[in-house]
């Protein structure tokens, strides 16, 4: 399988540096965005002990008996908060795609409701600020994961800004459409393969991101993501240290009319001969705008000979639909642990 080479912009420069600093990142994302939907950040300014402590904590959880993390264990697709176990999902039923659960298992946390702030307070709301709701061990855990959702939550933001200059638009376009995001920061552990996957299953099946963009902290061990290219067939992506990588979600295609691109990716199984060593982890931070943020066109994506694409769609509704879909067809997966499951 071919490796394939993300483009890495050093963003640093958008808040340090001058105006043509700025120009020329907007540039380069504009051109990386319309040719592949992926790209490696640096400079992002994410303090290490903020992504050391949110790794181990996270290493440290999934580490735990599988009976202790059921104890928060997530109870259907209205649920979107606590532990998933492998088997109670698949992520390419988003697509309409029919496979075997996924081979992992996951935390979820999200935004929470801010007390006496009526925008919180509709019944359509529910889905969205959940509690979050945590584990006794380890301890730290709560105060790593918030710190570090806080830190994601506002690296979004900045290249949210960075998207707004890259289409043309005032660096401050999106900003009343995610200062009350719905965001999902997940992890994902996917354990060791001892025993052969199902035919067809994964780690994560094919599939699109749901939202704006997403910022992924992941390991190079066996078994990683893989990007649909432009040939039409699947590339590998090896992680840099000190980089995100960030993808484009369904929602940035529609406001773009699919001038960027929201590309098709998976989690692959690892080679067999070391598949018994191939444990891997990753810490996803799921940018979705308002709830009622309405995703439409942007002024500066369409005109003669360029029609309008998409209809307008809420990012609630349209992350809510996505959701249920994931867990298609799989109620019955979790009556028996799957033989995954039994690895410590």
């Amino acid at each position: 399988m071919a490796m394939i080479e993300l483009p890495i912009v050093d963003i640093a420069a958008w808040e340090t540096g001058g105006a043509a600093a700025r120009r020329a990142i907007a540039a380069t994302v504009a051109e990386t965005c319309a040719r592949a939907g992926f790209l490696m950040v640096t400079g992002h300014g994410i303090d290490p002990h903020v992504i050391a402590a949110m790794e181990s904590t996270t290493r440290d959880f999934f580490d735990r008996p599988l009976a202790e993390k059921l104890a928060i264990d997530t109870a259907g697709a209205d649920v979107v908060r606590g532990y998933r176990r492998i088997g109670t999902t698949t992520v390419a039923y988003s697509l309409g795609q029919v496979a075997p659960p996924d081979l992992r298992e996951q935390f979820i946390t999200g935004p929470e409701p801010i007390a006496g702030d009526p925008y919180f307070d509709a019944p359509e709301t529910a889905l969205y600020f959940q509690p979050n709701v945590w584990p006794v061990h380890p301890a730290g855990m709560r105060r790593a994961w918030q710190a570090y959702y806080r830190a994601a939550d506002g690296l979004a933001r900045r290249i949210m800004q960075i998207f707004a200059a890259a289409l043309a638009l005032p660096e401050t376009w999106f900003d009343d459409k995610i200062d009350r995001a719905i965001s999902n920061l997940i992890a994902s552990n996917y354990p060791a393969q001892p025993e052969p996957p199902l035919p067809g299953q994964l780690r994560a099946g094919a599939h699109t991101d749901f939202g704006s963009l997403t910022l992924l902290l992941t390991q190079d061990r066996p078994g990683g993501l893989q990007v649909m290219g432009g040939d039409g067939g699947w590339h590998d992506v090896a992680p840099r240290p000190g980089t995100f990588i960030v993808n484009l979600g369904d929602l940035m295609a529609q406001w773009t009319n699919d001038r960027w691109r929201s590309t098709l990716h998976r989690v692959v199984n690892p080679p067999r001969e070391v598949a018994g060593d191939s444990r891997r982890q990753s810490i996803v931070f799921f940018h979705q705008p308002n709830y009622d943020a309405v995703i439409e066109c942007l002024p500066t994506c369409h005109g003669p000979g360029d029609p309008i694409r998409h209809r307008p769609v809420r990012s609630g509704e349209h992350l809510r639909a996505k959701l249920r879909k994931t867990q298609k067809g799989v109620a019955g997966a979790v009556a028996e642990p799957s033989n995954q499951e039994k690895v410590p």
